[in-house]
């Protein structure tokens, strides 16, 4: 197997930076190969619904075997997968450095992953479907007041001396650009401005060394917009 996995992704937060960041703690060294953000909607039914679309990321996925997936792909030696938590939790599996969770602690950790999804499935819905965006303050209000029941006043919500995914979620739910600065707005102080805690837990997990390190690298998205829209 190859010493270094490949996460190939679009050139935005999305459903790529928690895997960015999970292998940042881990102290695994990621290749990035990032593509220019086009999608054609943002649930299944949209997609088949406006047809097929050729782009740079659909033609490297036919390229690597993994035609009609979409992103992120993973691909490590000879292991080849999609699906956001799959490639999350390999890289958490596999860094040195990742904390060691018990079964429980995997369960909270799962239950941030599938929060996380949902709140990014709806503001993906607002940007490429046309989506309501009134919606996206009440989704995440709702579930940013179940997750503060799990964040601690200090530290990390496991107590271990690193983040794990449940606190890097909440770092991308509450720093991340797309699609959540995006979609919220004006309103994004007044939605964050009611869970303090998963506020400060996002800058502790940002203020971790290996985290901190990371969000300086060109390939970190997380509050950052298309290239094409970058100027």
């Amino acid at each position: 197997m190859s010493p270094k996995p490949v996460l190939h992704y679009f050139d935005i937060n999305g459903r790529g930076e928690l895997s960015k960041l999970i292998a940042a703690v881990g102290g695994l060294e990621l290749e990035c190969v990032e593509y220019p953000f086009s999608a054609n909607g943002a649930s299944a039914a949209d997609k088949l619904k406006a047809g097929p679309v050729q782009s740079e990321h659909t033609k490297a996925a036919t390229a690597m075997g993994m035609d009609g997936c979409g992103l992120p792909i993973l691909v490590h030696g000879d292991l080849k997968i999609y699906q956001s938590f799959a490639c999350q939790n390999y890289l958490a599996s596999t860094g040195p450095k990742y904390p060691k969770v018990t079964a429980q602690q995997q369960a909270v950790d799962d239950m941030f992953q599938g929060a996380l999804e949902d709140c990014m499935g709806l503001g993906a819905g607002v940007i490429l479907s046309g989506g309501d965006p009134a919606l996206v303050p009440k989704v995440m209000e709702k579930v940013l007041a179940h997750l503060s029941k799990y964040i601690p006043d200090k530290g990390f919500v496991h107590g271990k001396d690193a983040p794990t995914t449940a606190d890097l979620a909440v770092l991308v739910l509450t720093q991340a650009l797309i699609p959540f600065g995006a979609t919220l707005g004006e309103g994004a102080a007044e939605c964050y401005g009611k869970f303090p805690k998963a506020v400060a837990l996002g800058e502790r997990a940002a203020a971790f060394p290996a985290i901190a390190t990371w969000l300086t690298n060109e390939h970190c998205n997380l509050k950052k917009p298309p290239k094409a829209a970058r100027k």
